[in-house]
């Protein structure tokens, strides 16, 4: 979706962060914004910050792990825009801790805000993409988590890997209508993610409110990205540094593989070809 201008967005995790940045850099780009958040008080300051900008927009409360409000959501994009071209999934929680270290509950939590939440998204706003053939794109907001694992964030990481395969399977499902999807992956944001009450302050300790204070500035990251899915990029990484690290995940792929090419056993199963064929993976992209 190269022309922006005169376009909606619907953003989620809109008040603060990267997600307001988001909004700030489509509004610049001439979009019109319904800003979406459940932090009512800071959707408040933030949608008078791109009123100031002499941005179109609007805000609506939305609770991204609620379908009901997922859909009075987007009742009230179409009330104000008429139309839905750029749906960004960004709302999104930090459960920190490992494996063993995380009730079964805060889990679940991370798992409804992180990838049904998107999923959500998906399901109630792809009608409204397809219902016009001005151009849509879905941006959904993982993490460079969602390519390598860290020990210390299990929840965190499931939950990113998770949504960068949901991203590259929508990718390819919405290929041939012309949709397009992009998956953001950043490393660490300079945010207010510890002060704000819906991420639980107690989840960080001090190295890891240090990385995120230090982090890059969410207007970086939006206006990168908001530049890569007008080129329609699939993958936007926005830390060069991070680069090593997935790097050293994909040479660890390709060892494995090297390990399969020398087995005797696979080497030895008739079958094992016929099965890995190029040509069934590819038909399944379809």
């Amino acid at each position: 979706m190269k022309e922006l201008s005169g376009k909606v967005a619907f953003i989620t995790g809109a008040a603060s962060g990267i997600g307001l940045a988001l909004s700030k850099a489509s509004g610049a780009a001439g979009m019109k914004i319904m800003m979406a958040d459940i932090d009512e008080a800071g959707l408040d300051r933030a949608v008078a910050e791109l009123l100031a900008e002499d941005v179109d927009a609007c805000a609506v409360y939305c609770d991204v792990s609620s379908e009901e409000s997922m859909r009075v959501a987007a009742d009230a994009t179409l009330a104000a825009f008429g139309k839905v071209h750029l749906l960004v999934n960004n709302a999104g929680v930090l459960a920190k801790g490992g494996i063993g270290d995380l009730s079964l509950e805060r889990w679940q939590w991370a798992l409804d805000v992180n990838v049904m939440g998107v999923v959500r998204g998906v399901e109630i706003f792809l009608p409204l993409l397809q219902g016009h053939d001005e151009g849509s794109h879905i941006l959904n907001t993982a993490s460079v988590a969602g390519c390598v694992g860290l020990a210390s964030m299990a929840a965190y990481c499931t939950t990113k890997h998770a949504l960068v395969g949901y991203s590259e399977a929508l990718y390819y499902q919405l290929l041939e209508e012309g949709i397009g999807v992009s998956v953001l992956c950043p490393g660490f944001v300079a945010t207010d993610i510890a002060q704000t009450a819906r991420y639980g302050a107690d989840e960080f300790d001090s190295d890891l409110q240090a990385a995120v204070s230090a982090g890059m500035s969410p207007a970086v990251v939006a206006q990168h990205a908001v530049d890569q899915l007008r080129k329609g990029a699939f993958f936007i990484f926005t830390h060069p540094g991070t680069r090593g690290e997935v790097l050293e995940r994909f040479d660890s792929l390709a060892g494995a593989f090297d390990a399969t090419d020398a087995s005797e056993v696979i080497q030895g199963d008739p079958d094992s070809q016929r099965v890995a064929d190029r040509e069934t993976t590819e038909n399944l992209h379809s």
